[in-house]
């Protein structure tokens, strides 16, 4: 194909299950109507020149020299295998645009929600289409395992699919929205995702087989991991049962919003200060309950609240130090025309 074209996909909120898809624990996450767009205008040449509004100029690359395509970033590695996968050639080379809604760096799939806009694109230019399961698997092959990165596959999921679901344990659960208004704040303070990923993992990952055991012979820091991670696993469970029958009670499910947070911030140390003071002023304003979203360290937190106390809720976030603040909702998943 050689006409212009684009495909998006959504940034993502982790309901409940944060810091637990990469210990085989199921996640419930939503994709939210900030999305990353990528604009494809044809070239006359065969280069693909990428650029972003934000971050400037990501790449470049020579379709006609697919094997030397530079492979140090997903991008790269994406495009290399899959016109490795010789399923079709492209007529022409491309100048990609970058533009996006999402908050970057700051924990809610900016780069996953662009790997999977770039995966779905050029599946549509070698093949005619893709297939949602598959961009899943690709793009945490080439974002996660290709790097030896320490996540799990909650972001591809909900970055591909859309919607509200619960992933993990078999084929994506689709849930009913509780009741109310998400409001998503950015700290505007960068952070260590990786590491704070790692530190979490690495921590934990021995401690998995007891987690249901009696927890004689744990103290200090192994139990209070173990009782944390057996906690915020078991809100996850209730809330997943709960939402997959009924519209779950505003109130009540921010309240485990808030008992989630307290696990993040107490037991895996993922809080800072200018969150804790967005959340208590967000609280303040009338919000249900929230918490911390991705990695931690910095970047976004969002909360549940009544429709009516959105807007003041979004002022309070930004008077308490927030880069941004903004009411989300519901979004569908990748797309590409």
């Amino acid at each position: 194909m050689s006409a212009a074209f684009q495909s998006s996909a959504p940034g993502r909120l982790c309901l409940f299950g944060e810091h637990q898809d990469y210990l085989g624990l199921p996640v419930v996450a939503m994709a939210m109507n900030r999305r990353c767009h990528l604009r494809f205008n044809p070239r006359h040449d065969m280069m693909v020149e990428v650029h972003s509004e934000a971050l400037g100029h990501l790449g470049s690359y020579d379709l006609q020299n697919a094997t030397a395509i530079e492979a140090s970033a997903p991008m790269g590695v994406a495009l290399r295998e899959i016109m490795g996968e010789g399923q079709g050639q492209p007529a022409n080379g491309w100048d990609v645009t970058i533009t996006s809604e999402i908050p970057i760096r700051a924990g809610c799939s900016s780069s996953t929600a662009m790997l999977t806009a770039w995966v779905a694109a050029w599946l549509h230019i070698l093949r005619g289409g893709y297939n949602v399961e598959d961009v899943v698997e690709r793009c945490h092959r080439y974002e996660v395992l290709r790097f030896q990165g320490a996540g799990g596959n909650m972001d591809q999921f909900a970055c591909a699919h859309g919607g509200l679901h619960r992933f993990g344990n078999g084929r994506p659960r689709a849930l009913q929205l509780p009741e109310g208004t998400f409001v998503l704040g950015d700290s505007g303070q960068p952070k260590d995702t990786q590491g704070h990923l790692r530190r979490c993992k690495e921590a934990r990952l021995p401690l998995m087989p007891f987690l249901d055991e009696e927890m004689h012979g744990f103290e200090g820091d192994e139990k209070l991991l173990l009782e944390g991670t057996k906690t915020n696993r078991d809100l996850e469970d209730h809330w997943a049962h709960v939402m997959q029958e009924k519209r779950a009670s505003g109130r009540a499910f921010g309240e485990g919003l808030t008992q989630h947070h307290a696990v993040l911030r107490d037991v895996l140390g993922l809080s800072t200060p200018r969150i804790e003071s967005m959340l208590s002023a967000a609280y303040t304003a009338g919000a249900y309950g929230g918490k911390i979203n991705g990695s931690g360290g910095g970047g976004c937190a969002f909360v549940l609240t009544p429709p009516a106390a959105a807007t003041a809720v979004c002022d309070a976030m930004l008077h308490a130090g927030a880069a941004g603040a903004w009411p989300v909702s519901i979004e569908n998943g990748v797309q590409c025309a």
